[in-house]
């Protein structure tokens, strides 16, 4: 079963966000209850923390929900600065609006997801139609792919 919510896109200070609200354990229902309040709390974090967030040419981030706080982790990704095996990646998480160091950074079905991400961008053609996920999300191993939208029935 996937464990994340159908990713969505938005833009931040002018950089494209790719979000996967993560099912988790811990529901992501008792720290937000739509993605509105999700889109509301990214344009704070980025406000907030904009002097170490306004970096990189796109950025796939991943909310969840431990012990009923809001995280956040945040994988920037710089076109500008590549290895062999392409773009060089930073990660930050949050715990609400402030930076933690004491969380850890993703779990396997993260990782996986960084991974599939991957592969899109390099199919693409270019970074807008990378980001758009309105038009398609990465392909995904059979019982990964997630098929729900984060809304409340």
């Amino acid at each position: 079963m996937a464990r994340q919510y159908k990713p969505f896109n938005l833009n931040v200070n002018n950089i494209p966000l790719i979000v996967y609200p993560v099912k988790d354990e811990n529901p992501l229902y008792d720290v937000f209850k739509d993605k509105a309040e999700i889109v509301d709390h990214l344009n704070q974090l980025y406000t907030k923390n904009k002097s170490i967030l306004q970096k990189g040419e796109y950025h796939i981030l991943f909310v969840w929900n431990l012990e009923s706080e809001r995280m956040t982790d945040v994988w920037i990704h710089s076109m500008k600065n590549w290895s062999d095996s392409g773009p060089l990646i930073e990660c930050l998480t949050f715990r609400s609006l402030e930076i933690c160091h004491d969380a850890g950074i993703a779990s396997g079905d993260s990782i996986t997801a960084l991974g599939r991400e991957e592969e899109l961008r390099r199919r693409s053609n270019s970074l807008k139609e990378y980001v758009d996920r309105s038009k398609h999300i990465p392909d995904f191993p059979e019982g990964m792919v997630p098929e729900e939208e984060f809304i409340l029935d």
